[in-house]
């Protein structure tokens, strides 16, 4: 789970098309349509996600609450916790005033 964390989430690979015989992209809506490999993958990154979560506190799950992958918590949870006090608290509150306001930053597209 710790290579999960540090590396990311683990790429959902494209899967056959049943009529077709044709790679398609992955991640499909419905859960019947994951191949065994594709269902593997996505359990092995929501057990990563679902250790973040039962390893810190309530209080520190509210520093991160937005983060879609295992390694974004970890980032945002050592950004947070690095350096002196000061520098903590400066960084907690950008993240906070960051996941207040939720704006495309500059660069960024929808």
């Amino acid at each position: 789970m710790w290579r999960m964390i540090e590396k990311g989430d683990l790429p959902i690979p494209p899967r056959k098309d049943k009529d077709s015989k044709v790679m398609v992209p992955s991640d499909p809506l419905d859960l019947d349509d994951y191949t065994d490999e594709q269902a593997d993958i996505v359990q092995v990154n929501a057990k990563a996600k679902n250790l973040m979560y039962n390893t810190i506190s309530g209080e520190e799950y509210k520093k991160s609450p937005s983060c879609k992958t295992a390694k974004e918590m970890w980032y945002k949870l050592k950004a947070t916790h690095e350096g002196t006090n000061k520098v903590k608290e400066t960084r907690i509150n950008l993240l906070v005033h960051e996941h207040e306001l939720f704006q495309i930053k500059e660069g960024e597209s929808i």
